[in-house]
């Protein structure tokens, strides 16, 4: 569960940095998995003013200050139900192997298709990989790390038909 690479770090804030976006999914909780007791570090910060959800892949392990970082805190199952109140700029799954095997993992990844602008990924599930050409892809490099940052919104998707439904 926990996440020790300094370059995931790095590469978490810097897209959110470049990105400004206003609302955020974390998907599978970064912060909670790297230690976080903030939303700070490395010397960087998630802004206050950005929504920053999440959706659980561990909730049996809950420490209260979670609870203060993350606006929302979402289980898979209550995230696919509420998914359409809320489009996201930013999706970031980042460390996500194992959930990528979960039997949720194709809905969520649907889900997703219809609610978020950009998503950063540090490998491309299967379920994507015969949609990668559709997208627009920008391959991010950081010390040999590979990360993708894929453009759902202007490829038809649904993320900005919701956003007019808003």
């Amino acid at each position: 569960m926990i996440l020790k690479n300094e370059n995931d770090i790095y590469i978490y804030f810097e897209v959110i940095e470049q990105l400004k976006p206003h609302k955020i999914l974390d998907v599978g909780m970064f912060l909670k998995r790297i230690g976080g007791v903030s939303r700070k570090a490395m010397n960087r910060e998630v802004p206050e003013e950005i929504q920053l959800d999440g959706v659980d892949f561990y909730p049996e392990i809950d420490f209260p200050v979670w609870h203060h970082m993350y606006n929302n805190i979402y289980d898979i199952n209550s995230f696919l139900k509420n998914v359409r109140k809320a489009p996201y700029e930013l999706a970031v799954i980042l460390g996500a192997k194992t959930f990528y095997q979960d039997s949720a993992c194709s809905l969520m990844m649907q889900k997703l298709s219809e609610c978020v602008r950009y998503v950063l990924v540090n490998e491309i599930s299967e379920q994507w990989k015969h949609q990668v050409s559709i997208f627009r892809t920008i391959d991010l490099q950081v010390e040999g790390d590979c990360y993708y940052l894929l453009d759902l919104g202007e490829n038809g998707y649904g993320y900005k038909n919701i956003c007019n439904d808003a």
